[in-house]
Formats: structure tokens, C-alpha cells, sequence
């Protein structure tokens, strides 16, 4: 060997060339460590603060503009992780995921307004916001989730576009078959003009620099930011878990993971009703900020809006899904001098990603029909993506090998 290759044997690679090299697997490791996680938060706890600064002092008027658009940035890249961790994670395909936001949502506005004339303090709001989230994911989870694949999205889109119905048509007494259940001033929901004067979240004293009745904008981009690094903490941890390594096997291949003793239908229904209680505390952030909930925010739109920021980021990435969120709602706002034209630029950058980068931009999962399983829609890994067909075939020397390393005996592939 020369000297020259010697050297070149031993230089040492710079550590963002590594990190390149690695991949998506790799940049996802990087990104969801402590000390890369950690000054990331700090910077974008500091940004309202730095665009009041930049406000006032100079002549730029748009701090409270892009301070609104950052808390609906953050509040989107609660439910991208949270939608997440039911699809990347456990491979559901949850089409109603936007109806457990809508329910936490209409929940908190129950108890805290004057539509049934209850006001209750921020712990007792909460803990009503969970129970009845929890109620309806048991309620349709333990049913649906015997089912796989795009016969899951079906019946979960079902019970999506059922909850908006209810919340239309509950500002009425329901009738059936001729008998009406309540008095003729039944008004639950509000119908389509939705809950008013929804009170804003009551923070203890203690709690620094947002407490108060008249919280600002930048008030709940904290608190959306607090609850979002809450969550990605309580992901990573879950991820290296019993649970997260039961999740990961049921998504890869749910028969395997079967045959091997795990029980996929309570860990299907674990992430099922964790996504769907992290989604309605996240509805219940949202009514207290706008003060107001309607059935008109919780269409289909936005169940499809959410999984375009999942699949955008990346299917089973944390990072990706904040990624995600963040472009997808930025990007219409930074494009809006183009005006009606923004929408076509912004579908021209999806489709081209789509086409060269289908795992999205940090994922490792996609989703595309198995021809094994006669063209249902599974969540399939890099890894689990090459279907049988694809491989190469067996010949009599590989065979030789493999039993002669395993002691198994290898039929070779049958010559035509």
C-alpha cells in the first residue's frame, strides 16, 4: 500500500460530511439530541421577543402579524407530532384524526363559557378535555382498529365527517323516529354559528410572564411551544420503549410482530388514544386563544392539511413533522404577493418533492400499496419496501453458502 493511500486511509471526515452521508436515519438522530434540541427551543421562545424588539425599533409594523402566524405554526406542529405517532409510529391511517381536535376543542368550550353556564378553573377544564377525548377514542377505536390498512382510513373518515355533523345539528333537540329527546331550547353545540366567549386559559399566578386574564398572541405561542417540546420529550422517550418497539413492529409487519407475542390490537389502541388526547388538548389551546370554536374549522380540509405537513416532513420523523408544519404554514404567507398563485407554486413544490423524495424530507417510512397484500395501502420502511419480486434470484452457489453458514437447507430458484 503507498503512503498516499495510507493517508488518505486515516484523514479524518468532516463531521458535516458524515452527517450528510448518513442519511435521513442519521439526520433524525442528530436532530432529536439534547443539545441540539435544547438551543432550538431557547431560539424560538426568543423569536416574539425579538420581533417586539426589531417593532419597536424601527419603522416594521409586523411583529403581532407573524407572532399570529408563529402561534398557528406551533399549534399545527402539535398536531403534525401528535397525528405522528399514530400513523408513523404504529402504521394507522387515521382519517378522522381532525374530530379528536374538534372534540377537545367543543369540550373546554362547554365548560368554559356561558353556553351551558359553567365556568370551570384550568385543571378541572383539562381533566374534562381528556376524559371525554379518551371516551370517544375507546368508543371508536376499540371497534375500528381490527381492521388494517385503507379499511381503517375508511371507517376513521367516517366517524370524522359524522363529528362535524353532530356538531352542526346538536343546536337542536335530536329527534328519531318521531320522538324528540330534550326541550325545544336544546342548544349544545351552538349549530353552525358555533361557541362564543370561550374563556381564555386561567394560568396560575406562579407561572411566569403569561399569566393573566388579557393573554397576548405571543402568550399562546408559548404555550403551544411548551406543550409541543412536552410532547417531542415524551415521544423520544416513548420511542426506545416496550410500547415504541411494539409500535415499530406492527408498522413494519403486524403478522411477525403477532407471532412473536406482541398484543398489536392493545398497542394499536394505546396510540390510537394517545393521539387522539394529545390532539384534543391541543383543540382545547385553540378555543381558549380564539375564544371561540366552529364546526367549519374541523373539515376534512383540515384532517388532509395536517397529513400533507406529516408526509411533507416525514412519516415516523419527530423533526420532520415540526418541519413539516412549519412550511406548510409559513410558505402560503411568504407567498402571498403572488396572490392567487402562491397555491399553484406551493403544489408545484409538493408534487416535485414527492416525485424525488417520497419518504418526505426526514423520513424513513412511505406509503404506497403492497402488491403481497393484494394493493392495500401499508406503511412500509426503505428497508420493507423491496417487494419479493424485486429481489434477485437464488442461485445454486448462494444457496451452497447460506447452508453451509446456517445448517439450512436453501431450495435454489427453479430454472425456466
Amino acid at each position: 500500500m503507498s503512503a498516499h493511500s495510507q493517508v488518505a486511509d486515516t484523514e479524518p471526515v468532516h463531521w458535516l460530511r458524515r452527517l450528510w452521508e448518513s442519511g435521513p436515519y442519521g439526520w433524525n438522530q442528530a436532530l432529536t439530541k439534547p443539545q441540539v434540541l435544547i438551543p432550538l427551543l431557547i431560539v424560538a421562545t426568543a423569536v416574539p421577543l425579538l420581533l417586539q424588539y426589531v417593532e419597536d425599533n424601527s419603522a416594521w409594523t409586523g411583529a403581532e402579524f407573524w407572532i399570529r402566524i408563529l402561534t398557528t405554526c406551533a399549534m399545527y406542529a402539535c398536531l403534525a407530532v401528535s397525528l405522528n405517532l399514530v400513523v408513523g409510529y404504529a402504521g394507522l391511517l387515521n382519517l378522522g384524526f381532525i374530530a379528536f381536535f374538534a372534540i377537545g376543542s367543543y369540550a373546554y368550550a362547554l365548560v368554559a363559557s356561558d353556553q351551558l353556564h359553567h365556568h370551570l378553573p384550568l385543571w378541572s377544564a383539562l381533566g374534562t378535555v381528556i376524559a371525554v377525548t379518551l371516551a370517544f377514542a375507546f368508543l371508536v377505536g376499540i371497534p375500528s382498529l381490527r381492521l388494517r390498512g385503507d379499511y381503517l382510513a375508511i371507517v376513521t373518515l367516517a366517524f370524522g365527517l359524522i363529528m362535524r355533523e353532530i356538531t352542526i345539528d346538536l343546536d337542536r333537540p335530536p329527534v328519531l323516529a318521531g320522538h324528540q329527546f330534550g326541550s325545544n331550547d336544546f342548544n349544545l353545540t351552538g349549530g353552525t354559528a358555533g361557541i362564543h366567549a370561550v374563556d381564555p386559559l386561567q394560568l396560575p399566578s406562579w407561572v411566569p410572564l403569561i399569566h393573566g386574564a388579557a393573554l397576548q398572541s405571543r402568550t399562546y405561542y408559548w404555550i403551544f411551544l411548551g406543550f409541543l417540546a412536552l410532547s417531542v420529550f415524551c415521544l423520544l422517550r416513548w420511542r426506545g420503549s416496550r410500547s415504541g418497539r411494539a409500535w415499530v413492529a406492527i408498522r413494519e409487519d403486524e403478522l411477525a410482530a403477532r407471532a412473536m407475542g406482541v398484543n398489536t390490537f392493545k398497542y394499536r389502541l394505546l396510540a390510537f388514544c394517545t393521539s387522539a388526547v394529545m390532539a384534543g388538548i391541543v383543540g382545547m389551546i385553540d378555543a381558549a386563544y380564539t375564544h371561540n370554536t366552529f364546526p367549519d374549522n374541523f373539515n376534512v380540509q383540515e384532517t388532509v392539511l395536517v397529513f400533507i405537513m406529516v408526509v411533507l416532513g416525514g412519516l415516523g420523523s419527530i423533526p420532520g413533522a415540526i418541519v413539516g408544519a412549519t412550511v406548510v404554514t409559513i410558505l402560503p404567507f411568504a407567498l402571498q404577493q403572488l396572490v392567487l398563485y402562491k397555491y399553484v407554486v406551493f403544489s408545484i413544490v409538493l408534487i416535485v418533492l414527492m416525485i424525488f423524495r417520497p419518504q418526505g424530507l426526514l423520513g424513513i417510512v412511505s406509503i404506497r400499496p403492497r402488491a403481497a397484500m393484494g394493493g392495500t395501502v401499508e406503511l412500509l420502511s426503505t428497508e420493507s419496501a423491496i417487494e419479493a419480486s424485486e429481489l434477485p434470484a437464488v442461485t445454486d452457489r448462494d444457496a451452497a453458502d447460506l447452508e453451509s453458514a446456517s445448517g439450512a437447507i436453501v431450495a435454489p430458484e427453479p430454472k425456466p
